[in-house]
């Protein structure tokens, strides 16, 4: 069964994420739809590229991906493109190169399906687009190859000189308040090579080793680790969540702040 996942901007409580299905059952009915994320801040490339960037390979290839986020480009292209043997259908505003910076576009067209300009283009124009690659529609037929394609990059962490620091950025708060920064594992011990260490965080908190478990600390504390995604994470233990007790609130940290460990 073909498999066609959502991801947007829209938020649960608006008319808009309702329409962009509607419009994918009336055409057909007989495949999968799911809902990956629609709580991304509007803007945050980070939050969108973090978001599907850790999920898309969990699914079978050949999933076609339809992205609504920041969909009204300020060049008003839209783009369908193939990476990883995964369909990606999004405006043309930065995001694409943002999902997996590490692996190469196989393809990119620019999508032309001889409608009117919209002001709903995902339900207008990226559902026909997801409904014929989901049929097994040649991705070519949906428009030329795109000659140009709007450049965003992510952030990278900074190794000194002298390796004595790494500075990250956090990319990412999740419902628990959990910062989660583009410091990887591999970066960690390749600079630390088994150093002490210390990681600098905002109001003076200083954490001077790693947790194995959100519980290896008391309740109300502050813990560093690497995740599922082997990228290094602060964390409050029984946070109740980003509004409440998180790590972002307890130190007053938000997406593009940074984040250091000074190696001694």
């Amino acid at each position: 069964m073909p498999i066609i996942t959502l991801t947007s901007d829209y938020g649960l409580l608006d008319h808009y994420l309702a329409s962009v299905k509607g419009a994918l059952l009336s055409e057909m009915a007989d495949y999968k739809l799911v809902d990956i994320a629609h709580t991304i801040e509007p803007g945050n490339f980070f939050e969108a590229a973090f978001i599907l960037r850790n999920c898309y390979s969990a699914f079978p290839k050949g999933t076609v991906h339809l992205v609504a986020f920041q969909e009204i480009a300020e060049n008003g292209k839209h783009l369908a493109a193939e990476m990883d043997g995964h369909f990606f259908l999004l405006a043309d505003n930065g995001l694409l190169p943002m999902i997996n910076p590490d692996l190469k576009v196989t393809k990119t067209i620019e999508i032309d399906l001889r409608s009117d300009k919209s002001m709903f283009p995902a339900r207008d124009i990226l559902t026909r687009a997801a409904n014929h690659l989901a049929r097994g529609g040649s991705i070519d037929l949906l428009g030329r190859k795109a000659r140009e394609v709007e450049q965003k990059t992510i952030v990278r962490p900074i190794v000194s000189n002298d390796k004595a620091t790494i500075k990250g950025t956090v990319v990412y708060v999740d419902n628990f308040g959990n910062l989660i920064t583009n410091i990887s594992y591999k970066t960690f011990k390749e600079v630390g090579q088994d150093r002490n260490f210390e990681i600098q965080l905002p109001r003076s908190q200083r954490i001077k080793k790693l947790s194995e478990s959100y519980h290896s600390v008391s309740a109300g504390s502050v813990l560093a680790f690497f995740n599922s995604q082997n990228l290094l994470e602060i964390a409050v233990r029984d946070a109740r969540g980003k509004t409440f007790s998180g790590a972002n609130t307890l130190l007053g940290v938000e997406v593009q702040n940074s984040i250091t460990i000074q190696f001694t």
